[in-house]
């Protein structure tokens, strides 16, 4: 597509914006280069359910701008989106639903370094929906655990409002002290937070989650679920970074730069993670513009510069300039197992009928009938682990899913989907029968959700042992998995299923330096990497005794 820049000059700005971030002619982090790419992508996509449509987008980008700056000094009396910013709310209010006219995206997450407008760039947004969108009783909220946080979005709304009389003249538009109202189309602009009496029965056309970093994960959930009431609700979380990532903000920032990367398919979702990537030195000025994009326009780079030359004589304040700053999540849990170190690992050549008749230990993780099914295999040849996976997900979980990675999974051959709505287990039963059949299976460590009949049944063939969910039974192999990677000791086929299950598992030492196997989205699987570690746990339970237990039945580990 290309834009005509007299009738869509910011369209025309924002695309050639993702032209040049693919390019190369614009520094960007690895996400943002993937959220390009699939702009573009989408844009020559005529077999989807969505299009593009550059004049409504257009007359958003040319409205909002004629709002005035609130704070500050600045060249402009009114704001001035850069191209990055055009090409953020093209997206947003560009793509369009064929069957319905709404938006496609219906969660957007913005995530950028402190200093970048986010919080501006959301009130021009909520001013927009409540008097310049034909609005029908539109209720924007601006969303917070605490009020005054909630307030930040809500009062620059009211100021910009108070500061543009035409758009007062021309709308009707009435500020008021807690709200800004919009009789004539019954819509208001409002602030909630955790304590607020309205947050149940929500049905905002906008919810605004401003900071999501520091967001209860109980409020989140609340104004999502409330957000399905209108066919045109967008959600639009607005943050940088932080410090816990077992928070709300850390599963949705894992998940929508899984999203922008296509490791994770949401037609729906539009992500826009600013950050640096991992190999970068946030102290280098060149990488700065990865997190901020807004670099020396809204973010002064002397100012940044000189916290940063603190920061290098001052190790204390090192952690806010990478997390506020430099919009990196800084925590003692990130990814666990090194996906280059794992990649170095595969033998795509490697095949289960090779290890016939070869002593295994199996893993089990049946998780739920609608979810991925997995039995993991550990075989020990010296010093030597080679690991393998059987995975299963029910056909109407990856129809309603659409993400990309299983239908290549299913066509490699590394993922097996099962008729119908839900896992069959009498045939995962029969795949861990005939299992016993081509190998010498030591034992099966099994998760006794949703395994228990399984085991039963099979207890008869198959010494089955019961793995604990915790800490105690996972911690060492996920560290023994971990050595073995990174020494080159441990073989795989090269499955891309593994792979981003692998790079799903996230973990937090305690204070003794234990580990558990943790998800950091729900979206996010690690289902077939947990029987592998249970299978581990097998073999450093037994002392890595190659031995045949006498006596089938069932244990507990």
């Amino acid at each position: 597509m290309v834009f005509n820049t007299k009738q869509y000059p910011h369209c025309a700005r924002g695309h050639e914006y993702a032209e040049q971030v693919v390019a190369g002619k614009i520094v960007a982090c690895k996400s943002i280069i993937a959220a390009c790419e699939r702009y573009l992508a989408d844009l020559k996509n005529t077999e989807s359910f969505f299009y593009f449509d550059a004049a409504t987008a257009e007359k958003y980008l040319r409205n909002v701008q004629r709002f005035h700056h609130v704070e500050g000094h600045w060249s402009t009396k009114t704001i001035h989106y850069e191209p990055w910013q055009c090409w953020v709310w093209m997206n947003i209010m560009g793509f369009r639903n064929h069957d319905t006219g709404f938006r496609r995206f219906r969660v957007v997450h913005l995530e950028v370094a402190r200093g970048n407008a986010k919080s501006t760039m959301a009130s021009q947004a909520a001013l927009y929906f409540l008097a310049l969108d034909n609005p029908n009783g539109n209720y924007i909220s601006a969303v917070a655990t605490k009020r005054d946080q909630a307030r930040i979005v809500l009062d620059s709304a009211r100021a910009m409002a108070k500061k543009n009389s035409s758009f007062l003249k021309h709308t009707g538009v009435q500020v008021m002290a807690h709200t800004i109202v919009h009789s004539a189309s019954n819509s208001q602009v409002r602030a909630l937070s955790a304590d607020s009496t309205s947050m149940d029965g929500l049905k905002d056309v906008l919810a605004i989650c401003d900071e999501l970093h520091v967001m209860d994960r109980d409020v989140f959930e609340v104004i999502s679920s409330g957000m399905s009431k209108r066919k045109d609700s967008l959600l639009l979380c607005i943050t940088t970074a932080g410090q816990n990532v077992h928070s709300v903000g850390y599963s949705q920032t894992a998940f929508a730069k899984k999203v922008a990367s296509g490791e994770v398919q949401d037609d729906t979702f539009f992500a826009a993670v600013y950050t640096l990537d991992e190999e970068d030195d946030w102290a280098d000025e060149a990488v700065w513009i990865k997190a901020n994009p807004g670099l020396n326009v809204s973010v002064d780079i002397d100012s940044l510069r000189a916290k940063v030359d603190k920061a290098l004589v001052s190790p204390s304040d090192v952690a806010n300039i990478r997390i506020k700053h430099m919009n990196c999540w800084v925590s003692e849990a990130n990814a666990f197992f090194d996906q280059k170190e794992w990649d170095k690992c595969a033998d795509p050549t490697l095949k289960l009928e090779n290890f016939l008749n070869k002593q295994v230990r199996l893993g089990l993780d049946l998780a739920s009938h609608i979810d991925i099914a997995s039995i993991g295999y550990v075989f020990k040849e010296g010093d030597v682990y080679t690991v393998f996976d059987k995975s299963y997900l029910p056909e109407e979980t990856v129809k309603n899913s659409r993400n990309v990675l299983y239908d290549n999974c299913i066509a490699g051959g590394y993922l097996i989907q099962t008729k119908g709505a839900s896992i069959n287990y009498e045939f995962v039963q029969e795949e861990l029968l005939d299992s016993a059949k081509e190998h010498r299976v030591i034992e099966c460590m099994y998760d006794a959700w949703n395994a228990t009949e399984t085991a039963q049944r099979l207890s008869d063939k198959i010494e089955m042992v019961k793995v604990g969910m915790n800490v105690a039974n996972f911690s060492e192999p996920m560290k023994k998995m971990d050595s073995l990677i990174r020494s080159g000791k441990l073989r795989h086929n090269g499955s891309p299923l593994l792979r981003w299950c692998l790079g799903n598992v996230v973990a937090k030492e305690d204070h003794n330096g234990n580990v558990f196997p943790r998800k950091s989205h729900e979206k996010l699987k690690i289902d077939p990497i947990v029987a592998i570690l249970m299978a581990f746990a097998g073999w450093i339970a037994a002392g890595e005794d190659n031995s045949v237990y006498e006596e089938r039945g069932i244990r507990t580990l």
